[in-house]
């Protein structure tokens, strides 16, 4: 009896297997990053889908259902989905809170790349405003004198007036 009962449970889980392997198929598709997972999650993927198949047939073999009543799902079908598609959510959970913290990093690297840009703007607009308030330093046009000799006034003054004309070598001077 107990044999009968759990290849019964046993082929009523093909619904189950059907949905584990559309979910495996879904990951498969949506994630191809990772080559070796991948590939893991597409072998078990066609394994669950010929499972399903193969379940079906057995039950069929073992005279649990018939083809009139091919498609309907039993109690322990029913069991075997809601496991399934708890294991589906838990996956989606889990992926869509993945996506959500690869954002959150993506959000806070982009935060970080504007304050760095938005300080180095600001240091470089102080170095220019810092460059025009100061004024470039004056060279003296009279070379200093040592502090040891007197430095004749006149040559601190400028004239202030340029009356005084200076001869001019009569070789230099321009010809008429």
């Amino acid at each position: 009896m107990l044999d009968k009962t759990l290849g019964y449970i046993l082929c009523c889980q093909s619904p189950a297997l059907f949905l584990a392997a559309l979910a495996l198929l879904v990951a498969y598709l949506a994630g191809r990053k990772h080559k070796v997972l991948a590939f893991f999650r597409l072998l078990l993927c066609i394994l669950c889908a010929a499972g399903g198949v193969a379940l079906y047939f057995l039950g069929i073999y073992k005279e649990y259902f018939t083809i009139r009543d091919f498609f309907l799902i039993r109690t322990a079908g029913w069991i075997g989905l809601a496991i399934a598609a708890f294991f589906v959510l838990l996956a989606l959970v889990r992926a869509f809170f993945a996506a959500a913290d690869a954002r959150r990093e993506q959000k806070a690297a982009i935060r970080e790349e504007n304050e760095r840009l938005a300080c180095e703007a600001h240091e470089a607009q102080e170095a220019a405003e810092a460059a025009q308030v100061e004024p470039a330093p004056q060279v003296p046009a009279v070379p200093e004198a040592s502090p040891q000799e007197p430095v004749p006034q006149a040559a601190l003054e400028p004239a202030a007036d340029s009356t005084v004309e200076t001869p001019v070598p009569e070789s230099e001077q321009p010809q008429k």
